[in-house]
């Protein structure tokens, strides 16, 4: 029969329960799996530690995302050229006659007011300053500026009979498979001359009339 205090099978001494190896009161043994572990993770704790040293052994700063840089604001435009005019025919699109900076150009009228309006946008461009589309567009035939074919910038002229005699006229924006879109003063002709304002077409409006084109000299 083994004596449960003797000697193991395989040569351990016995432990005393209340020797120097004994476990402290209240305290579980740690084993070698635990020990392992332990050893384990403060080596990979220090690794970690290492890995964020510079070189110089200062703890590396992570770099700061550096904001995309501004888009520049776009150059002025040049008084009188396409972009500028187009750009302003484009601000004034739905004002009004009445207060608007072509009448206060122009001074008082209680006339139509189209050709006003395209020499007010083309003040800059050596057109004659008029309220009438026949002499606009002679000054322009006279130039020999005048045409059948529409591009961005040019004028509109509508005519009921001669093409010479167009009773109104605007200002070309765009052209969509050979169809201009207009910027046009002087509408809708219902309303009294003060009250009219400028509309944009996508094609034009009057579609019995006669259509010809005038193209100012842009800067």
């Amino acid at each position: 029969m083994i004596d449960p205090h003797g000697p193991s099978l395989r040569g351990d001494q016995p432990t005393d329960p209340d020797g120097p190896d004994a476990p402290a009161p209240g305290r579980r043994p740690v084993s070698r799996r635990s020990f392992l572990l332990a050893g384990g993770a403060v080596l990979a704790g220090g690794a970690a530690v290492v890995a964020g040293l510079s070189r110089s052994g200062q703890p590396e700063v992570p770099p700061v995302a550096t904001p995309p840089p501004e888009t520049p604001a776009p150059s002025e435009l040049v008084p009188g050229s396409l972009d500028a005019v187009l750009a302003e025919a484009g601000r004034t699109a739905g004002r009004r006659l009445l207060g608007s900076p072509w009448r206060a150009w122009f001074g008082e009228t209680s006339e139509p007011w189209s050709a006003i309006y395209v020499t007010w946008l083309l003040r800059e461009n050596g057109v004659q300053r008029t309220a009438d589309p026949v002499t606009l567009y002679a000054g322009l035939q006279r130039d020999g500026r005048v045409g059948s074919d529409p591009e961005p910038g040019a004028l509109v002229f509508y005519s009921r009979g001669e093409v010479n005699r167009p009773h109104h006229v605007g200002l070309v924006t765009s052209v969509t498979r050979g169809v201009p879109q207009t910027v046009e003063g002087d509408h809708p002709f219902s309303l009294p001359y003060p009250e009219r304002f400028v509309r944009r077409y996508a094609r034009p409006w009057e579609e019995q009339a006669l259509l010809s084109y005038g193209y100012p000299a842009y800067a």
